[in-house]
């Protein structure tokens, strides 16, 4: 009897493969993840202990980036390959219809429904590869505004608000004011305490832009040194300004670098997760389909 009321199950839902069995899609999902969990903790446990630390001195940082980056895309995608071809056959399997089509249609179903999962997680933080992702677009879109915001944000705090990496600058510009080339002490003494955080930091971007008139006139403009003092003044911290904009520059270049490989790698893996997916769901309509015929 059980046998007899599977097969018409089956046979009804031939013709209406558009209509969804939630409880596979759901049961899938649930599969899917855990899995996913499983292998992620494993893999983890497989690299804390394989990887040996070499000494500092042996480190090739290049060849080592290059081989770690090509391992993990590599597992990555074949992670992907594996869990979403098993959460496939499982949905295909439970969907209770034969049809190709409807098998096709939940695993569709299932690999859209992870990505809008997968995409709430990043949203809460949770999602590491996404949130890795995000983190690398904002570092590379803000690398330049967050100076702006810095000297923008008034007098008290400013210095202590710009990039670290502007701090030796500063306290160049600022020592250069107090040392200058006048033999007036007090003069210098006075033009240092003058000029406030926030001229100081304009002056350090202005410098790091290659923008030497822009930072000359906001000297003149806040300190008492004349202009021979400014040219000297400014030539004295060129070099460094421009040591510290090249390794502002690397750092954004590193950072999109690193943002576009991690969204390539998630545009893979969705992409081989969907080909994975259908080619499981397929597979699982058809077994089910091996297995009414048999009964």
């Amino acid at each position: 009897m059980s046998t007899h009321t599977q097969r018409n199950v089956v046979l009804s839902s031939h013709t209406d493969w558009w209509t969804i069995n939630w409880g596979a899609v759901f049961a899938s999902l649930v599969f899917i993840y855990a899995l996913s969990w499983l292998i992620f903790t494993l893999s983890a446990a497989i690299g804390f202990s394989i990887v040996e630390v070499p000494e500092i001195k042996h480190i090739d940082t290049k060849s080592e980036t290059l081989t770690v980056s090509i391992a993990l895309y590599g597992w990555y995608i074949l992670t992907a390959w594996v869990v979403y071809l098993l959460g496939g056959i499982l949905a295909g399997k439970l969907s209770g219809n034969i049809d190709q089509r409807a098998a096709t249609l939940h695993g569709v179903v299932v690999w859209s429904i992870t990505i809008v999962i997968a995409v709430v997680l990043a949203s809460m933080g949770v999602n590491s590869l996404l949130s890795s992702a995000a983190g690398a677009i904002k570092t590379t879109a803000t690398a330049g505004t967050n100076i702006t915001k810095a000297v923008s944000s008034g007098k008290e705090g400013a210095i202590s608000q710009l990039p670290s990496s502007l701090q030796p600058l500063i306290a160049s510009i600022k020592q250069g004011i107090k040392k200058g080339a006048s033999q007036d002490e007090k003069k210098l003494e006075k033009a240092a305490e003058q000029i406030d955080p926030q001229a100081l930091g304009l002056i350090a971007t202005a410098l790091i832009r290659g923008d030497e008139q822009e930072a000359k006139e906001i000297m003149a403009s806040n300190t008492d040194l004349d202009e021979k003092e400014i040219d000297e003044l400014v030539g004295s911290v060129k070099t460094k300004a421009e040591k510290i904009g090249k390794d502002i520059q690397r750092k954004a270049d590193e950072a999109r670098g690193y943002a576009a490989g991690i969204l390539w790698l998630m545009f893979l893996s969705y992409i081989v997760a969907l080909i994975a997916i259908i080619f499981g769901a397929r597979y699982g309509a058809k077994k089910l389909a091996s297995s009414v015929q048999q009964a």
